[in-house]
């Protein structure tokens, strides 16, 4: 069975079968498994309370909702249950407000209540003074986005998945026979049973190459500002606006980091467009024009990062799961997975496992030797600081050895991270699991430091570090230099 997409979506549904006896290959074009839609979402794990009631998507995210405190703990991933507060900053907004209550009460989120103006003002001293009252969602919670496809296939590999990263599939040969052949851009072959295009934004593409259903897809696209850690006093809860028709609107939430995150935007741009994931002046001022009224005190400050990520959204509606896509047995494509995927992932890999199963395609026989936890050791470093435990900085001093200040990041952590069962090689990779370069000076003055360390733990010239893959290297390929001795902090 082989599995195309290495998002948080792929990863899961990957760490779901590797719970069974069966030969699972895991593949993406990129370098690095949630290197695509999954690295830029708002980092919140819904309830699912504002979902339309009924669907498959509020089904799961729901479902879901109750399992993430359980399944970060095992997966050592950064969680926290902070809630959430739908603020209502004028008359027409609080009129919205009971039916929202009512929706998530037909969503089964009977945990939430309606507070006035003056309880908002007790709640969030820094909200809008302007708020007429808001809707309390107290399940609503932050968690480290990026750490979760990274642990799901981690696990997933442990438990004898395979995984094939930069390997482009250009054709779907065979899709009616029962071993299809993928096709990458050098020709070369791997066959497999059954085949689930879990590719995102890539899904029309490959979709096409096997006559799949017809369904529309573009990216949606969701700019972001990030704030520094000293703004993290003025909102205690994911601060939500009243929802449209188009967009759940532009919110205010702490991350489990120690930031403050403000967006995003929802601007539908054209399949294949380059611009897709990047930020523009426009944009990013909307952002912050919606974050200041809804916490005016956040105007004193400037945002130190931003970013844009682009979610696939599906004209036929969210959830789009076609199983003998086709008209072929073992074809399964899932497309339209979009701002609750990351919520959804676990209960939509074993609703995906159940449909399998259900065709008579696999027959599941559980491994009674397959391992659903990651080892202590896999918490990252800025969640349990290495360096505030003596004997583990006696027994490996290089944890008390700073690269990003701003972070507190040790050379230790990184390298770390290098040896993690993955084994990053990029940029990029080492970031989502370190925090490195994500700091207030945005690696400027540990940039050259990290891929230092990743030159010489690779064995390979400076100028050959890349942020993401080929075509990304650090230096200009033609001036490459030999490796140089970091110099002491």
């Amino acid at each position: 069975m082989a599995i195309l997409g290495a998002g948080v979506v792929g990863c899961a549904l990957a760490f779901e079968l590797s719970k069974y006896q069966l030969r699972v290959l895991l593949l993406d074009k990129n370098f690095d498994v949630g290197a695509g839609t999954s690295k830029g979402n708002s980092a919140i794990i819904h309830t699912g309370f504002d979902a339309t009631p009924g669907t498959l998507e509020s089904q799961l995210v729901g479902r879901a909702s109750r399992m993430w405190p359980e399944l970060a703990a095992r997966l050592k991933v950064p969680f926290q249950p902070v809630g959430a507060l739908l603020l209502a900053l004028d008359s027409e907004q609080a009129a919205e407000l009971p039916k929202l209550g009512e929706k998530a009460r037909a969503n089964g989120v009977d945990d939430v209540a309606m507070v006035s103006a003056a309880e908002v003002r007790k709640l969030e001293p820094h909200a809008a003074a302007t708020a007429r009252g808001g809707l309390l969602v107290t399940r609503e919670s932050i968690i480290d986005p990026f750490s979760v496809p990274i642990a799901f296939a981690e696990l997933a590999v442990a438990n004898g998945v395979d995984l094939l990263l930069g390997f482009c599939i250009t054709d779907v040969e065979d899709p009616g026979r029962e071993v299809k052949q993928l096709v990458d851009s050098q020709g070369k072959r791997i066959g497999a049973r059954i085949v689930v295009n879990a590719a995102g934004l890539g899904s029309r593409g490959l979709a096409d190459r096997y006559q799949g259903e017809r369904f529309d897809i573009n990216p949606r696209r969701g700019q972001f500002l990030v704030y520094d850690q000293n703004t993290l006093p003025l909102v205690q809860r994911i601060l939500l606006p009243v929802p449209t028709a188009q967009t759940k609107g532009k919110l205010i939430a702490p991350t489990i980091f120690g930031n403050l995150l403000a967006g995003p935007t929802a601007e539908d741009l054209p399949l294949g467009d380059p611009e897709a994931t990047s930020t523009t002046i426009q944009g990013l001022m909307e952002v912050r024009a919606a974050a200041n009224r809804m916490c005016p005190d956040l105007a004193d400050h400037l945002p130190i990062a931003s970013y844009a990520g682009a979610r696939c959204n599906c004209s036929q509606g969210s959830y789009q799961i076609c199983l003998g896509d086709g008209g072929h047995a073992g074809m399964v494509t899932i497309t339209g997975i979009r701002s609750t995927g990351l919520t959804a992932s676990p209960a939509l890999a074993a609703y995906l496992v159940e449909q399998l199963r259900q065709t008579g395609w696999l027959h599941l026989r559980p491994d009674p030797q397959a391992i659903q936890e990651r080892s202590e050791n896999s918490w990252p470093g800025w969640w349990r600081r290495p360096y505030e435990d003596p004997q583990c900085v006696q027994r490996q001093p290089h944890y008390g050895r700073m690269v990003c200040f701003c972070e507190q990041i040790s050379q230790q952590e990184i390298v770390d991270a290098l040896n993690s069962p993955l084994h990053p090689r990029t940029l990029d990779a080492v970031k989502r699991r370190t925090r490195v370069l994500t700091g207030r000076c945005q690696g400027f003055n540990c940039l050259v430091r990290t891929a230092n360390i990743i030159s010489r733990h690779a064995d390979v010239p400076l100028a050959s570090v890349t942020k993401s893959g080929p075509g990304s290297a650090l230096l200009p390929e033609t001036k490459a230099q030999p490796t140089t001795k970091e110099t002491s902090a």
